[in-house]
């Protein structure tokens, strides 16, 4: 580089090692409360890979234990954030892999020269409504749902789910599964799976119950001719001694 190359020139400074580049609408637009919104952002400012604790991210964020857990509940609920606990090469359990996602498409103020564009107030409480709609339907999908794991994964594969098929389908779907007999509890699906396959389709088939009604009308039968049976002795004529010497029955005997 020569002296007299025009432009603007200055050293290289620490700031251009240490800065973190987040989108706008993830602050202004997350739909996350203040807190969950601050702990995104903090992990957001660590490199790819960087192992992190439960304790320093409460000692460097400030938040309880209470406050920390619940962000990073809200984070999962709302499809910003997956936690899976890792393992070590011994078979101990490690530290958590925390996965950072763009749960969402927030629409933040664009400035374009000195024209703001993309609020709208009326649209973004519109959105909110029905992030809080998805949530409640979701909550009752989980409750229903026999087995409870991944619950990011699901709540996305959930959304994804309502756009091919209605709630109503899907938690029918979700009782027959969990009332059906032949469910094994070791191999039942995760939820996301679950879903993702469309599994609400395949609501336990009714029982055969042929044998049962071949069953009764046999009985039916039996019943029938016993009683025919019983008609008959009723009517039958005595064998008395006197109709016996007639028909020849009198003089048998068993020759030993």
């Amino acid at each position: 580089m020569t002296t007299n190359e025009p432009g603007v020139f200055r050293p290289q400074l620490s700031v251009d090692r240490d800065f973190t580049i987040i989108p706008n609408a993830w602050i202004r637009n997350s739909h996350l409360s203040p807190a969950s919104n601050y702990l995104l952002i903090y992990l957001m400012t660590h490199e790819v890979g960087y192992e992190i604790t439960f304790s320093q991210m409460q000692r460097e964020t400030g938040l309880g234990i209470k406050g920390l857990r619940a962000a990073l509940k809200e984070l999962s609920n709302k499809g910003w954030l997956e936690m899976e606990r890792t393992q070590k090469s011994n078979g101990q359990l490690g530290a958590y892999r925390y996965t950072i996602i763009e749960a969402t498409d927030p629409k933040g103020t664009v400035v374009a020269g000195t024209v703001a564009q993309g609020t709208d107030i009326k649209k973004n409480n519109i959105e909110e409504n029905k992030d809080r709609e998805y949530i409640a339907l979701f909550d009752e999908f989980w409750n229903a749902y026999p087995r409870k794991l991944d619950k990011g994964k699901a709540f996305r594969a959930f959304r994804s789910a309502l756009k091919r098929a209605t709630f109503e389908d899907i938690l029918a779907g979700v009782i027959a599964y969990r009332n059906d007999p032949k469910r094994n509890p070791d191999f039942t699906k995760y939820p996301a799976s679950w879903l993702n396959a469309d599994s609400w389709e395949n609501a336990a088939a009714p029982q055969d119950t042929s044998h049962l009604e071949r069953r009764d009308k046999e009985k039916e039968r039996s019943e029938a001719y016993l009683r025919e049976m019983e008609e008959i002795a009723k009517q039958a004529v005595p064998l008395t001694p006197e109709l016996k010497k007639k028909l020849g029955l009198g003089g048998w005997k068993n020759n030993v």
